[in-house]
């Protein structure tokens, strides 16, 4: 695999909108190939680290049934993948268009994606052994959603989700009961919650803003959004690290690390010169390095690891 050595410093870069589920990935990928994207040498090193065989956006960090750690992959073509930790890919399970995609605590995915035959977007249960049922079909009062982007599992069990093309919040109850409208956010994207699961970040992509809501346990309850980071292009994907400072994976800057304490100050951990639009992310555990965070990318059939000094969740 090669190695590629970004700069420390921030690139400045042009911002540009994600592609539509199912674009032709070299349709978009203007940062040529890994070769020719090192741009400097520097203190972070990112390379592939597995072949998915499409452009990718959702990845968790899961069990297969055997206890093994592995990577969840949500592929672009239809499949949620598992990777192993010496990057062998295997299809777990077909579904369309996946998006954002979580495991709740049983070993379970929760995947936003849409009803077969190109039906409608909804949240979708993914069983251990790979069976796909519908969770979360439709809205308050039926009405449907537009584009389910990223789901996340809330410390009472509960799920929140986003519907970014509706810019709105949703939560429901872990069975996808009592479905329920928590704010609107313009183009809603990633989502995660602070270590000690008091705050539930969301992405705003459209508006360069990362919002903050409260998280209440007792009650199942969320504050009013606010904005905690402002500035940040086209950010994606939402990471937090144990420490509570947050991983923000852009369309247009890469993916940068930022304290919520100290907004203004933020560092680079890869460029988007060496990831092609990189979408989500998530830190690796024991088998897969807690200071490794995997990347997936609209588009790159590859997925990658940033090799960090930050330690995961």
């Amino acid at each position: 695999m090669r190695r590629l050595l970004l700069p420390s410093a921030l690139l400045a870069l042009a911002s540009c909108s994600p592609p539509a589920a199912g674009t032709d990935a070299a349709a978009v990928d203007d940062a040529g190939s890994d070769a020719t994207s090192m741009r400097d040498t520097g203190p972070v090193v990112v390379e592939p680290f597995a072949d998915v065989g499409a452009s990718s956006e959702g990845i968790a960090l899961g069990h297969a049934p055997d206890g093994t750690s592995v990577l969840y992959v949500g592929v672009r073509d239809g499949r949620i993948v598992r990777v192993t930790p010496d990057g062998t890919v295997s299809t777990f399970a077909r579904i369309d268009s996946p998006v954002g995609l979580t495991v709740r605590p049983d070993g379970a995915l929760l995947v936003c994606a849409s009803a077969p035959g190109g039906g409608a977007s909804g949240i979708f249960l993914v069983s251990t052994a790979g069976a796909v049922t519908t969770l979360v079909a439709s809205g308050p009062g039926g009405t449907p959603f537009m584009l389910t982007n990223y789901v996340a599992v809330a410390p009472d069990g509960s799920i929140v989700f986003s519907d970014s093309a509706a810019n709105q919040l949703f939560r429901a109850d872990a069975d996808g009961t009592n479905v329920a409208h928590v704010a609107d956010i313009s183009y809603a994207n990633g989502l995660s919650f602070s270590p000690d699961g008091a705050t539930l970040y969301v992405a705003s992509w459209d508006t360069a803003t990362l919002m903050a809501l409260s998280f209440d346990r007792t009650t199942g309850t969320y504050g009013a959004p606010s904005a905690v980071i402002t500035g940040i292009a086209n950010i994606d994907g939402v990471v937090t690290t144990s420490t509570g400072a947050l991983a923000l994976v852009t369309s247009s800057s890469g993916v940068l690390l930022v304290d919520p304490a100290m907004p203004a100050t933020h560092g680079e951990l890869a460029a988007r010169t060496s990831v092609t639009l990189p979408a989500n992310g998530v830190f690796g555990d024991a088998s897969f390095g807690t200071h490794e965070l995997f990347l997936s990318t609209l588009a790159r059939n590859s997925i990658y690891v940033v090799h960090t000094t930050v330690m995961a969740p």
